[in-house]
């Protein structure tokens, strides 16, 4: 009978270590499955935090704020930018008291400034003049129109950046992914890019930096492609912002494939190098005007390590391989001519 009773004591004793050791195996589990978990929602909470998904950090500059400030005199200043309020925006409830016009300006050069930041990053460069942000209710009569614009002046052949300007109805300036694309094209229109190019590079930081929508990319450049009457590549026929036409949303989408297609293949700082070597060069400043595709495709190609004429030359865009050598000449040729500049 002891024996008996020794055995089922033994017994017991040998379940309860085996139910302490699956409530402990459970209770290790409970801890791994909160802590990995926790650690998910961190990487969640890191990503919201994180500039590519623009949750920037508040920029630490000075930004100087008039409420009512003198005519011609803008609300706001800081770093990189001046901030004005047209007049038909004033008149709107949002922005007719003092105290209300103080705390946007704060908080959007502050934004505008992290933002700033975050493409210098990208891009490697930076505009050296400020940039001067005027908000309307409604801008050319629209409130769907946002512009960049760059002043320059053009003398002993070279060309001058002397101001850059960016125009907003307030509609578009609530739209992150509008604030992107044109705060890039006031740091690339310092180049005097094609202007299928710079609007790539802008839907191209809209989309997948701002993680914005409207200009999807195609599946194939082969099978979505556009011929004009001359079977040149519709894209070269572009006039940019101020073009709407049946191509234009084409002509957005197709741009951002192309320059997409080529950041896939060959890295994602090809254009930080492509700048880098221009602006090494300093060649845009001595065009007359924009600079052909052919000038750019020479860059791309240096910056990829790889002749890209043929890639081109297979999406129909008017190109030939040129060196150093004949973007000179170029240059030389239309310096012999006379400019008219406005």
């Amino acid at each position: 009978m002891n024996y008996r009773n020794r055995t089922l004591g033994a017994l017991t004793v040998k379940i309860y270590i085996v139910i302490l050791f699956i409530a402990i195996g459970a209770f290790l589990y409970g801890c791994a499955a909160l802590q990995e978990a926790g650690e998910k929602r961190q990487k969640r909470l890191d990503e919201r935090r994180d500039p590519k998904h623009l949750m920037l950090t508040a920029s630490k500059g000075n930004i100087d704020i008039d409420a009512n400030p003198l005519e011609g005199k803008p609300h706001g200043e800081s770093e990189h930018y001046t901030l004005t309020f047209a007049e038909d925006l004033l008149a709107k409830d949002d922005f007719d008291e003092e105290k209300e016009r103080e705390t946007f300006t704060g908080s959007a050069l502050s934004y505008m400034e992290s933002l700033y930041d975050e493409l210098h990053n990208i891009y490697g460069f930076k505009p050296t003049h400020k940039i001067h942000v005027t908000l309307y209710d409604l801008y050319r009569g629209t409130n769907r129109l946002a512009v960049t614009g760059t002043q320059y002046k053009y003398g002993n052949n070279i060309k001058t950046v002397t101001g850059i300007t960016m125009h907003f109805p307030m509609r578009m300036y609530d739209k992150v992914e509008v604030r992107v694309h044109e705060l890039t094209h006031a740091f690339t229109n310092i180049y005097f890019l094609p202007t299928w190019f710079n609007e790539g590079v802008a839907v191209l930081m809209q989309m997948e930096y701002a993680k914005g929508s409207g200009h999807p990319k195609f599946e194939s450049l082969e099978r979505s492609l556009k011929l004009d009457l001359n079977g040149i590549n519709e894209l070269e026929n572009w006039g940019g912002h101020i073009e709407s036409t049946p191509l234009t949303h084409w002509r957005y989408s197709y741009a951002y494939t192309v320059v997409s297609e080529l950041r896939k293949r060959f890295g994602k700082d090809l254009y930080i190098k492509v700048f880098e070597l221009m602006e090494a060069d300093q060649l845009h400043q001595k065009l007359a005007g924009k600079m052909p595709t052919s000038f750019i495709v020479y860059y791309v190609s240096q910056a990829a390590g790889v002749d890209l004429v043929p890639f081109f030359q297979n999406l129909k865009f008017n190109v030939r391989k040129i060196d150093k050598k004949d973007i000179l000449l170029y240059i030389q040729q239309q310096n012999k001519q006379p400019h008219i500049h406005n």
